[in-house]
């Protein structure tokens, strides 16, 4: 598993030549299925994404795309701008309380699942993901994370 907090900032590179695509901003994850969809990136232009199924592998140092990935306007992408902000957003329960503030979020870099969520210091299973939007993460029911 790796840490969104050790991707962010890293360069993109596309395999074919080398070339700079961008940095990663952020992640987008689809909480139907608790799998990244999406890197978003940020570069001169303002921003765009590439879909997870394009992305060869994550590594310490950078991201690999693949030659010629395809990138779209974030704006105009699954999710909408906000999703890629996830550090430091409002946590849910379903129920409609306020949990706290995400810290940290686990990932496979093979396959884009997501492993766990940080609320605070509290490790949070990402099988409790229900819900992700620009206001807030909801998290199903289970025993909820001590503020």
């Amino acid at each position: 598993m790796m840490l969104l907090s050790q991707v962010l900032g890293h360069p993109v590179i596309s395999a074919e030549d080398a070339r700079p695509a961008g940095e990663v901003a952020g992640l987008g994850i689809d909480p139907r299925t608790r799998r990244i969809t999406e890197l978003y990136l940020r570069d001169a232009k303002g921003g765009d994404s590439v879909p997870w199924s394009e992305v060869r592998g994550v590594g310490p140092d950078a991201v690999i795309i693949d030659a010629g990935a395809t990138t779209e306007a974030a704006g105009s992408s699954s999710h909408s701008k906000a999703h890629k902000r996830l550090i430091g957003k409002r946590v849910l329960t379903e129920y409609g309380e306020d949990i706290g503030t995400l810290t940290e979020v686990t990932f496979d870099p093979d396959t884009g699942a997501v492993g766990d969520l940080y609320v605070g210091r509290e490790q949070v299973p990402g099988s409790r993901l229900v819900g992700l939007g620009p206001y807030a993460l909801v998290l199903g029911a289970g025993p909820a994370p001590t503020p």
